[in-house]
């Protein structure tokens, strides 16, 4: 695959993983061209209970985001947390997060130093994804399935998977209140 073509081809995924991956893209399409000072936190939420419990919800969907919604019992919508911690650690603000009771899961969005998110050499990473810090959406739900999406810095393609930043993985399952399941 020619360098920067897009999102390179990944492992077929069964339907829950594949709405989990789904709601990690949209955290990345959220958050495209935002500057990361800080750790993001994004509650998943079941789309449909969101619907039944503000049904005034509805209002800020478009129309085939809605028909989905309201369709497919599995899709999630990320839910930007605001009274958040703001420590500089993802893994120490994983730790004291207070998760909302509607949440079935959660996502961080960070910037990570090269060295601290793959089990590759730090030349390795910068082969792959470039220089500068890789953003990286991590998200887990209660029931242990994780996915990942990480984006070199400059670059447009993705790397996607179940456990591609394996310590930020972990953190975020415990956090959730589930232990990740290898290939979740």
């Amino acid at each position: 695959m020619p360098e920067n073509s897009g999102t390179a081809p990944g492992p077929t995924l069964d339907a829950p993983a594949a709405a989990l991956a789904a709601a990690v893209l949209d955290v990345v399409r959220h958050l495209d061209g935002d500057p990361l000072h800080s750790a993001r936190f994004f509650a998943l939420v079941q789309s449909g209970a969101l619907l039944e419990q503000q049904p005034s919800f509805a209002l800020l969907l478009d129309d085939a985001t809605l028909a989905s919604a309201r369709a497919d019992t599995l899709h999630l919508t990320p839910v930007e947390l605001d009274d958040v911690p703001e420590d500089a650690d993802p893994g120490a603000g994983l730790a004291e997060i207070a998760w909302p009771d509607v949440a079935t899961g959660g996502a961080i969005a960070v910037e990570l130093t090269a060295v601290t998110w793959a089990e590759e050499s730090a030349q390795a990473v910068a082969d792959r994804l470039g220089s500068g810090a890789p953003r990286a959406v991590v998200a887990a739900m209660a029931d242990g399935r994780t996915w990942c999406a990480v984006r070199g810095a400059g670059r447009t393609d993705l790397v996607l998977g179940p456990r591609v930043v394996p310590e930020l993985v972990d953190a975020l399952a415990a956090s959730v209140g589930a232990a990740p399941t290898p290939e979740a």
